[in-house]
């Protein structure tokens, strides 16, 4: 893919199965072109502390209960796991914006439980 050639990009709860961030942010910077816009989906953890415990019991165990009876257990016992690799909040936004982004933002979706990111190509 050639160097600007592209409008846009987005990606769906992938980013916590990366080991590291930062080359994929720079190839989404290479990619794009000037003023071209990404959008990042990916799990959050609800701010709300009745949320975070709900959202925790759910998440950490029956998502891996029900998605072991019904597939792979091994990958629904990671699932949980992989959020942890996700850096807190800031570092986040900080890295993107490193990669050459400017208007990031983050927006908290379902309660909190996903996370938008959104930047554009400076």
């Amino acid at each position: 893919m050639a160097d600007g050639s592209v409008d846009g990009a987005t990606c769906g709860f992938a980013l916590r199965n990366l080991t590291a961030l930062e080359p994929f942010l720079a190839e989404l910077a290479r990619a794009l072109r000037p003023g071209g816009r990404i959008a990042l989906l990916e799990v959050d953890r609800p701010r709300n502390p009745a949320l975070r415990i709900g959202h925790g019991v759910y998440f950490g165990r029956v998502v891996p209960l029900v998605g072991g009876l019904l597939s792979d257990r091994n990958a629904y016992r990671y699932l949980p796991r992989s959020v942890a690799y996700l850096p807190p909040e800031e570092d986040l936004l900080a890295t993107i914006a490193a990669a050459g982004f400017t208007d990031v933002t983050k927006d908290r979706c379902s309660g909190g439980i996903a996370q938008l990111l959104t930047a554009t190509r400076a």
